[in-house]
């Protein structure tokens, strides 16, 4: 895996985005920063990213234009993230599509972006990870939101749990070029967030309210209607 650590910069996405074409082609390009003066998350959404608290990173990698099921890469990372939380002691959860939680509270997120080329798609995953963020600044986040200090009481080495993910992703992502996101289905359907309650969902132009059913087998959500019929949604957010 090629590294990159910056101190300061807007977001590790965006920097991602710029300077692609200089990044090795044949394998995993990770950027992190210590701060970032313009964190994102999906729908433009503001990201907390106070200076050395937290992981700020971008994985940028390249996959063939037919690869299956690249509307789930972000599902995979939250399932790779989920896994080192899992081998750390922790119960998480994954509020669909990504957010992966601790206790009902956002611990990370994740915001996929992809260039379409000739013959590849370019592919720019981040991931944000509350580390040693405490919990008065926790308070400043948009929803409730906790931290691995907070917690367990002790700081964490960013460094040691960025390699776990690393290694984990790694691997995950191989079994993705391999079988799409099946492989993953069974489990991340286990860890799903809210499954058996009602939910409201927006896909981007209507409000679904049904049961938070199961998951699709490329990572969709399929949400039970008062009518007892299963809507599928590809993209959205659960309110």
């Amino acid at each position: 895996m090629h590294e990159i650590h910056l101190s300061l910069i807007d977001s590790t996405n965006t920097y991602a985005k710029i300077h692609a074409e200089t990044f090795p082609q044949n394998q995993i390009t990770c950027i992190t920063a210590e701060e970032q003066s313009a964190g994102r998350g999906r729908y433009q959404r503001t990201w907390l990213s106070p200076r050395g608290a937290n992981i700020y990173a971008t994985f940028y990698f390249t996959l063939p234009l037919n690869t299956a099921h690249l509307i789930s890469l972000a599902q995979v990372m939250a399932s790779s993230f989920a896994n080192v939380l899992i081998n750390e002691g922790f119960s998480p959860k994954i509020k669909w599509p990504n957010d992966i939680q601790v206790n009902g509270k956002k611990i990370s997120g994740i915001l996929c972006e992809t260039q379409f080329c000739k013959d590849h798609v370019d592919l720019f995953l981040g991931i944000g990870i509350n580390v040693n963020l405490d919990e008065q600044t926790a308070l400043k986040i948009d929803q409730p939101a906790t931290s691995l200090l907070i917690e367990t009481g002790k700081n964490w080495d960013k460094k040691e749990l960025l390699k776990k993910l690393q290694v984990q992703f790694e691997k995950d992502l191989e079994t993705f070029k391999e079988d799409g996101f099946s492989p993953f289905h069974k489990q991340f359907e286990s860890l799903l967030a809210k499954k058996g309650e009602t939910i409201r969902c927006f896909d981007g132009k209507k409000m679904w309210e049904g049961i938070c059913h199961s998951l699709t087998a490329e990572g969709q959500l399929n949400i039970l209607l008062s009518d007892q019929t299963i809507h599928t949604i590809t993209s959205g957010d659960i309110k």
